[in-house]
């Protein structure tokens, strides 16, 4: 499983179009084939960070999503709306469990 983790600062100009472009990518990603969860969300702390958290099933899965025209359409909306380089991390997770149980 790939868990990708995101995080990227805002224009404030550009915070209502982002979380409208990422809630159609966020329903469109989650009915793609190997993709376990996709989320996206505000920071509490500061409302102009976007967190985003996606599951995988495999490298494939998220390769084809990448090449997907709402994948697409989301980049060029957050590339825009970026305040400062985005950061995304990608970790390979071989085992997962519940936390407490």
């Amino acid at each position: 499983m790939l868990v990708i983790a995101g995080r990227v600062r805002l224009r404030q100009a550009e915070l209502e179009e982002t979380v409208r472009a990422g809630s159609v990518i966020a329903v469109a990603s989650r009915a793609e084939p190997g993709c376990i969860e996709y989320r996206i969300a505000i920071d509490i702390e500061d409302p102009l960070v976007l967190q985003l958290f996606e599951y995988w099933e495999s490298a494939a899965a998220l390769d084809a999503h990448f090449a997907t025209p709402h994948f697409l359409a989301f980049s060029e909306v957050l590339l825009q709306a970026a305040n400062g380089a985005a950061e995304f991390t990608r970790f390979e997770v071989s085992k997962s469990a519940p936390l407490f149980g």
